[in-house]
């Protein structure tokens, strides 16, 4: 008898950690599809994929930023350089995430048809509250937790200018060029 008690109560609890396997998944997925679907929006107007993965309060502020900059004749041009998650914390009702997002983005005035904002990278601290509504899970709050920005260094970009140095000899004196060194 303890030992049926025993394997049901494993296959219970093994079943409870594959759910959790199961629900990390699912939220991390929404995050990134969140994040990228931030690029895609600000790129072509389709706001359907966002409409379905936020709670109404968090779709409404995303479309409040959108419009600002789209109605001052500005899109965002990002990418996504990391996105990094830290573990899930289930509560009650909700699960609790906090990620570390590295951004480069700027902005381009299009009816000038040039940068507004040169583009440059950003580190974020986000802290995201999710909620499961029918098997899915809805961001119902964000947090901007940290914000540093860097300046975009094109430090390998390649230049035009021939150098001015000349490089360094591998001979010891240039002036016995033609002659071999001896003991």
């Amino acid at each position: 008898m303890n030992k049926i008690l025993f394997i049901l109560l494993f296959f219970a609890t093994l079943s409870i950690a594959n759910s959790n396997i199961d629900d990390d998944k699912r939220i991390k997925d929404t995050l990134l599809k969140y994040n990228y679907g931030i690029i895609k929006m600000t790129k072509s107007g389709d706001t359907q994929l966002l409409r379905d993965m936020l709670s109404e309060d968090v779709f409404f502020k995303l479309m409040v930023w959108a419009d600002s900059w789209k109605f001052s004749n500005l899109a965002m041009v990002a990418q996504i350089n990391d996105l990094r998650f830290s573990p899930i914390a289930y509560n009650e009702d909700n699960a609790t995430i906090r990620t570390m997002e590295n951004w480069t983005f700027g902005y381009a005035d299009l009816v000038k048809r040039n940068y507004a904002l040169e583009p440059m990278n950003i580190f974020y601290q986000m802290h995201y509250t999710l909620e499961k509504h029918n098997g899915t899970w809805i961001i119902v709050d964000i947090k901007n937790l940290k914000e540093e920005s860097f300046p975009n260094q094109n430090i390998h970009q390649p230049s035009l200018e021939p150098k001015k140095d000349k490089p360094k000899s591998d001979m010891a004196d240039e002036n016995v060029q033609g002659k071999i060194a001896t003991h």
